[in-house]
């Protein structure tokens, strides 16, 4: 059977997309005290959830060795080496052997040093590497002179890492190799986007290439969010403004600040919130539960320069009935009042003693949003890497109107059938009462008619007697 791939590569048409599958990259930082531990605080929940890189294994060289890739927002380009950003855990370091690749050579491209390579000097390489080229991941297939910047030489361990961070301002981003445009180059796929699309709670796929059309059924390009990402000097995240935050519940809702950016991290877990959300909240959900004790809002040192206000609440005292009235955060785009919806369920980790709220704040005056992770599982956001732009597909909305419309028709739905029921129950107990005392009073009817009969029968006796 001919093997398609290379016919499309020779008759120059793009395929639609690249696929790693990822997984989290867990480090354990709070030695014997697990989430099951009622010593278990805030300090342990920052240590598990501020970050947790994500990374997948790469299948490079001729004949092919795995290659463990942190994938980073910190950063750009993809290197192979000995980075500062590697795990020190055997679980997630590898060996590459470029001596051991009939594939391998080295560029001209870009020769450097790396700050996360410490002093390290190293060149831009190249060799094959083996990516799937479908969501199924059935189609695994060979791609050959791909560009990386490798960074440690052989026979040690090291890990790779893909830097997601913007080419704007930063001198040597654009002159190494990175993945989407290493593919977009050689005809591989025909944008310079990609994504982290998320299967489940921790693990999902890295594509490069597709259409956000290409990821969802029953796509609908009405719900699709273009927003150019912002640009400023020195460091460039990916950055998005909102018109309106707003916070409340149903009809009653508050704007609380205008204007906000809000910068888009795959490496953090949570929501970092500015000082006017954290006053708001403390206004109108948490001083109650902060004066009787029952949450508690601690600072987690993270650094000498960096320090954060974490809340945590005690479940004997707090629960799913107080989680549930706290307010929505909408973030309101642009005006047409195209929104994001972050509610209760978002907003809150639950442990086996403890809420955690999944906002923290810079004790710092912060005026800047970050979104995390909880953002990037609940919205599909795709990143052009060449236009510079963010695309948000939103279905929260209809979703959550079309959950509520179902709710409530449910609830209608229990009130006629619980109405139903007590009317059938009403109506058969009337019956058997009613037959009841119906045959009670025919009863007594008899018994009536029987003392009678008796009495003239003895009445008659007694006078033919006589």
């Amino acid at each position: 059977m001919v093997n398609i791939i290379p016919l499309i590569i020779l008759c120059n048409i793009s395929l639609s997309m690249i696929v790693f599958p990822f997984k989290p990259a867990y480090e354990n930082k709070n030695g014997n005290i697990s989430k099951e531990n009622e010593e278990y605080n805030s300090t342990h929940f920052l240590n598990d959830y501020f970050n947790r890189e994500l990374y997948i294994t790469i299948k490079i060289g001729n004949p092919s060795q795995e290659v463990k890739v942190l994938l980073s927002s910190k950063v750009c380009g993809f290197k192979i080496g000995k980075t500062t950003h590697c795990i020190n855990s055997k679980e997630y370091l590898s060996y590459y052997n470029r001596n051991k690749s009939n594939d391998f050579n080295y560029t001209k491209k870009y020769s450097g040093t790396f700050t996360e390579f410490g002093t390290e000097r190293g060149y831009t390489a190249e060799d094959s590497i083996y990516a799937y080229t479908d969501l199924n991941l059935k189609n695994e297939q060979k791609f050959n002179k791909i560009g990386f910047y490798l960074g440690s030489d052989t026979n040690e361990e090291l890990c790779g890492i893909i830097g997601f961070k913007m080419d704007n301002y930063a001198y040597y981003c654009n002159k190494i190799n990175d993945l989407i445009r290493d593919f977009k180059s050689i005809n591989i796929t025909n944008n310079y986007k990609w994504i982290l699309k998320y299967n489940s709670i921790d693990e999902g796929y890295y594509i490069i290439g597709a259409e956000m059309k290409d990821l969802i059924n029953k796509y609908n390009d009405k719900k699709l969010f273009n927003i150019s990402s912002l640009i400023t000097l020195g460091e460039c995240p990916w950055s998005f403004s909102v018109k309106n935050i707003k916070c409340g519940k149903y009809d009653n809702m508050e704007v609380i600040s205008k204007n906000q950016k809000f910068e888009i991290e795959n490496d953090f877990s949570l929501i970092m919130g500015t000082n006017e959300f954290y006053k708001y909240i403390n206004k109108t959900f948490f001083y109650d539960y902060f004066q009787k004790g029952f949450c508690i809002k601690n600072i987690w040192k993270r650094s000498q320069v960096n320090n954060y206000y974490v809340i945590e609440c005690d479940k004997k005292y707090f629960g799913k009935n107080d989680i549930i009235n706290f307010p929505n955060l909408i973030l309101v785009v642009d005006e047409d009042h195209r929104e994001f919806i972050l509610n209760y369920d978002d907003l809150f980790t639950e442990i086996k003693h403890k809420y955690f709220f999944n906002v923290i704040f810079n004790t710092k005056k912060n005026g800047t949003w970050t979104l995390g992770k909880i953002f990037l599982k609940k919205y599909m956001v795709m990143f052009d890497l060449d236009n510079k732009m963010v695309e948000i597909y939103n279905n929260y909305g209809e979703d959550h109107n079309e959950s509520l419309n179902n709710t409530s028709i449910s609830e209608i739905s229990l009130y006629i059938c619980i109405i139903i029921v007590l009317f059938i129950i009403t109506t058969v107990v009337a019956y058997l009462l009613g037959k009841n005392l119906n045959k009670l009073r025919k009863k007594r009817v008899n018994e009536l008619l029987e003392d009678n009969y008796e009495y003239k029968a003895k009445e008659e006796n007694e006078i033919n007697s006589s």
